[in-house]
């Protein structure tokens, strides 16, 4: 079986306001992000991650949607999250497990199931896309230009073996992580890394909104079940 955590408990600095609970045509953003996994025939059971302050205004979106195992309160970072969301799999039947940002509702059917089929006990899956921008390393006020031929941004969702992600999880929670598959790479597991998509924007500015609600709005049929 295949789980699904929709990670939402951050605190948006950058946009502004809580953009998980921004309502578009009165439901709110994560709901969106939700979607496609409610509607994947490779998705079994999904955990939806949020914050103290969104919880009670979020939770009654996703009472009555089938695939929902749970809707928690996340934890104090984004990886405390991400744990009480493997948690929920324990006493389950969950073998493989995609982790996915909440403020990303733009997702594809094609990779969420690309991702699913490719897992397996030994490797994560990790959609990337090439970076197109010169990046500066800044530090210290000293500046180094990186070669972006050598550089990808990675995307979610990302995909894992249940036990393994879970069990690397605990034994690094206390590293500083950047995104799900840095335990596997602080482990030295396999990470297989497979094209992403330019349209999966995650959600961080109030440019990223009006696009998002653009598409939402264009493509109903998409978010409809």
């Amino acid at each position: 079986m295949v789980g699904t955590i929709i990670v939402g408990g951050g605190k948006s600095n950058r946009f502004g306001e809580d953009k998980i609970s921004y309502l578009i045509d009165g439901k709110p953003l994560i709901y969106y992000t939700a979607l496609p996994f409610i509607k994947s025939n490779f998705i079994d059971e999904i955990v939806i991650v949020l914050s103290k302050d969104n919880y009670k205004k979020i939770k009654k979106y996703f009472e009555n949607l089938k695939k929902i195992r749970d809707v928690i309160i996340g934890g104090e970072e984004r990886k405390d999250s991400v744990i009480n969301g493997l948690e929920c799999f324990l006493n389950s039947n969950i073998d493989k497990v995609l982790i996915h940002d909440g403020a990303r509702p733009i997702v594809r059917l094609e990779l969420i199931n690309e991702i699913v089929y490719k897992i397996d006990d030994k490797k994560c899956i990790v959609p990337v896309i090439a970076a197109t921008e010169t990046i500066k390393f800044i530090k210290n006020k000293k500046i180094k230009t990186l070669n972006r031929d050598f550089l990808y941004i990675t995307q979610t969702p990302q995909g894992f073996p249940y036990p393994k992600i879970y069990y690397l999880y605990k034994k690094y929670e206390n590293k500083k992580l950047f995104d799900d598959s840095m335990v596997f790479e602080l482990d030295n597991k396999e990470i297989e890394l497979i094209n992403g998509d330019l349209s999966n924007i995650k959600v961080t500015y109030n440019n990223d909104m009006i696009e998002v609600i653009n598409f939402i709005q264009k493509n109903e049929d998409r978010y409809r079940i």
